[in-house]
């Protein structure tokens, strides 16, 4: 018994001190629960990946589509997944797409299980917050298996990565990748400054001097480089929209900000109206009214052992889990009236909530209710590893592509064919020459 126990220290403490080992343990994990849960990941391919990402490697020569705008900002990690695709043959183009985001996630997560604001090495949070990242019940809507929603990851990762104070050169290095993939990626990643400002108050109370992080310093000049970006390429292609209605923002936010956060088989809301549907639910949460009871009475739970647990909690952590949850909040207020409440932004609202819940679990004195509120956290994870109909059904691949290949024997080279991807509604197709889908060699 001793010697297991022994073994079991060592394993730990061998998956603590080594990254690369931490990541390729994440990516098999990662892998192996989207061949289980998400296999259609493998054989279709999705939206943004397919029409933007891989045409625009595909027509344009390296590094042509990296200075090319969308949406009307940068898409700089979209568009390193985009380019890792287009290396591989045509038939793979799903597969390696997964491959990257699997990549990309299994980097984020070993970070996050190190790199972190948790007061202690316990196994267990730790581990848990990187399964969170990665296993988010909001990002099976959209965002599961793409590379088109990496940039909400990156951005979301940060937020943690912005705590912790780097003390290595290779930690220092690692943020500073992470800070400016993410700044030169998502504009939004601006939501991020209050957390740097708040970072650099509790280390001002600490050490009496003002103290700017190497990494803080590549983050702002990357979103200032972003902004710059956008003046010359894009300027005034999107800006903020009439306010929406403030009541259905609100409502948003508690579906994919709290609900689908903290309640197992909360499942996704795919309407706003007096009578929103719902999808992946049991019939008791299929309704307006026993959701939003069962949402309050989960609240509630959370509220009393926060309570009860209050006097133990450092100013400093106090002040750290009302920070981030009001900055998910405030985050969700501002897009969801000014631009789009879509699921995969509020990816970053979602785990925000994951975030500040665990760092209540670690905070607890009682090894019973530690253990309790994991395995309750994992359990809403497992149990949210269900695909919407939005990213599972629709046209494979493999067969859309044979199709092409038998048109483009009766076209010419530079003649262009459609090739049907997901999702279903709105109409999705890659357009691409016969030149491209058959081969110069061909």
């Amino acid at each position: 018994m001793k010697l297991r126990i022994l073994n079991l220290k060592i394993a730990i403490g061998s998956f603590r001190e080594h990254f690369l080992l931490r990541m390729g343990l994440f990516f098999l994990l990662i892998i192996s629960v989207w061949l289980i849960r998400f296999p259609f990941i493998f054989r279709k391919l999705y939206a943004e990946d397919g029409t933007l990402l891989l045409h625009d490697a595909l027509v344009n020569p390296f590094p042509k589509e990296f200075f090319q705008p969308a949406s009307g900002y940068s898409l700089l990690i979209q568009r390193i997944g985009g380019r890792f695709i287009s290396i591989f043959p045509l038939e793979y183009a799903p597969i390696t797409s997964a491959i990257f985001a699997a990549l990309c996630l299994s980097f984020l997560a070993a970070g996050l299980y190190a790199f972190n604001n948790f007061s202690t090495w316990s196994f267990w949070p730790r581990f848990t917050l990187a399964l969170c990242f990665i296993f988010l019940p909001s990002s099976s809507f959209s965002a599961v298996g793409n590379s088109a929603n990496l940039y909400v990851y990156f951005m979301t990762a940060s937020a943690v990565f912005i705590y912790y104070k780097e003390e290595k050169k290779s930690e220092v290095i690692f943020k500073c990748c992470v800070f400016s993939i993410a700044a030169l990626s998502l504009p939004l990643t601006v939501f991020l400054i209050p957390l740097i400002i708040h970072r650099s108050i509790i280390e001002k109370k600490m050490t009496n001097r003002w103290r700017i992080q190497k990494s803080d310093g590549i983050f702002v000049l990357s979103l200032l480089l972003h902004m710059i970006f956008i003046a010359v390429t894009s300027l005034g292609e999107r800006t903020p929209h009439s306010p929406q209605s403030l009541f259905k923002v609100l409502y948003l936010y508690l579906e994919r900000g709290l609900g689908i956060s903290i309640i197992p088989m909360w499942g996704f809301v795919s309407g706003t109206s007096v009578s929103p549907s719902y999808e992946n639910t049991p019939a008791l949460l299929n309704s307006l009214g026993s959701r939003m009871v069962v949402l309050i009475l989960i609240i509630a739970i959370l509220g009393v052992i926060y309570n009860r647990g209050r006097k133990v909690f450092s100013v400093t952590l106090r002040n750290q889990f009302w920070l981030i949850l009001i900055l998910g909040f405030t985050y969700s207020i501002i897009i969801g009236l000014f631009f789009n409440p879509e699921p995969r932004y509020m990816i970053f609202t979602s785990f925000l909530t994951y975030w500040a819940i665990l760092l209540l679990v670690e905070s607890q004195g009682s090894f019973i209710l530690r253990v309790c509120l994991n395995a309750y956290l994992i359990c809403v994870l497992i149990l949210g590893l269900t695909a919407s109909a939005h990213r599972a059904i629709g046209p494979e691949w493999g067969p859309g592509l044979a199709k092409a290949k038998q048109e483009c024997s009766d076209l010419t080279p530079e003649q262009e064919v459609k090739i049907r991807i997901l999702p279903l509604t709105p109409k999705w197709e890659i357009i691409l020459s016969c030149k491209i889908v058959i081969g110069p060699d061909h």
